[in-house]
């Protein structure tokens, strides 16, 4: 495969789950916040700045709306923020015209169907609240039918890998992001121990579940109740959630895996197995010693090294 399509390849995977995430971000972040704001009127206005959090390098214009309507626009359509869904939509389409030939018509047909429905409904239909919380919903059932595409009528090749791979590094970086940027706030408000708001702490550790697609997944594992160290070993070492960082890490690995085959180990495996075997093996470790902050801050730095060592195997020609 070419490198140049074997990058296109690799980056509409990485656009396409940043696009499914900042949807779901959003909606579950509106949703929060309106709850938060019955108890703290700052603690609600701090989830929308977690979200610059999430996605470092986004920039928020405040308007004469409310401060959620100026985030929800700033994220959803504003083409200058790299992070917005319309910028990762059009950039997932860009780079699927640059590797054409290696989609199938269903992919390429329901992406350009889902950037061109987010293009014209933005245009007309954002003047509040309902209205873009019904616009984000469109658009995240409109990215997962690209995904389902792309699971149902790609063969299991080099594109298809290359595809998963980005999916996958992708969705690694972006839930150690909202870890990172949710847990000071859930874990300190664990260390206040009987002096602790068990509304507020219900209400932070289920929001954060749904912020990563899991709270069905830690129900099904540990039924109803919700303890913040309990949702945070789920999230970071659980092997079978989709979304937990140890899973991610380990979708990236076997991707690279099967890329190698039976020629041993290149830089970018050699990285991510060194940091999934600390996924596998430190679960203790991390959580006893409350050392989970700066765990995250180094699986960040790792993903980051690895996404450099696949550029530099793969994509430099």
């Amino acid at each position: 495969m070419l490198s140049r399509v074997a990058d296109a390849l690799y980056w509409m995977g990485r656009y396409l789950e940043r696009a499914e995430n900042a949807t779901r971000l959003l909606l579950v972040t509106e949703d929060l916040s309106a709850e938060l704001g019955g108890l703290h009127r700052d603690l609600a206005a701090a989830e929308w700045q977690d979200l610059l959090a999430v996605f470092p390098g986004s920039v928020v214009v405040g308007g004469d709306g409310p401060p959620a309507l100026a985030h929800l626009h700033a994220f959803l359509k504003d083409a200058g923020n790299p992070y917005s869904v319309a910028s990762s939509l059009r950039r997932a389409r860009d780079n699927a015209r640059s590797a054409r030939e290696a989609l199938t018509l269903e992919v390429f047909l329901n992406l350009n169907e889902a950037h061109r429905e987010l293009d014209a409904r933005g245009r007309r239909e954002l003047r509040d609240l309902p209205s873009v919380r019904s616009v984000l919903s469109a658009t995240q059932k409109a990215v997962l039918s690209i995904v389902g595409a792309i699971d149902h009528t790609l063969s299991r090749d080099q594109s298809w890998l290359f595809l998963k791979l980005g999916e996958s590094l992708e969705r690694a970086f972006r839930t150690a992001f909202v870890l990172r940027a949710k847990l000071p706030a859930l874990l300190g408000s664990e260390a206040r121990g009987p002096r602790v708001d068990v509304e507020l702490q219900y209400t932070r550790c289920r929001g954060l579940l749904r912020a990563v697609s899991s709270l069905e997944n830690y129900r099904q594992a540990h039924g109803a109740r919700l303890e913040p160290t309990d949702v945070v070993r789920f999230l970071l070492f659980d092997p079978d959630a989709p979304r937990a960082l140890r899973h991610g890490t380990a979708a990236v690995r076997d991707h690279l895996e099967r890329m190698v085959g039976s020629n041993g180990l290149t830089p970018p495996l050699r990285l991510v197995s060194k940091l999934l075997a600390r996924l596998a093996y430190d679960a203790e470790e991390v959580v006893v010693d409350r050392d989970t902050l700066a765990f995250l801050d180094h699986a960040l730095a790792e993903l980051a090294k690895t996404h450099d060592a696949i550029a530099a195997e793969y994509f430099t020609s």
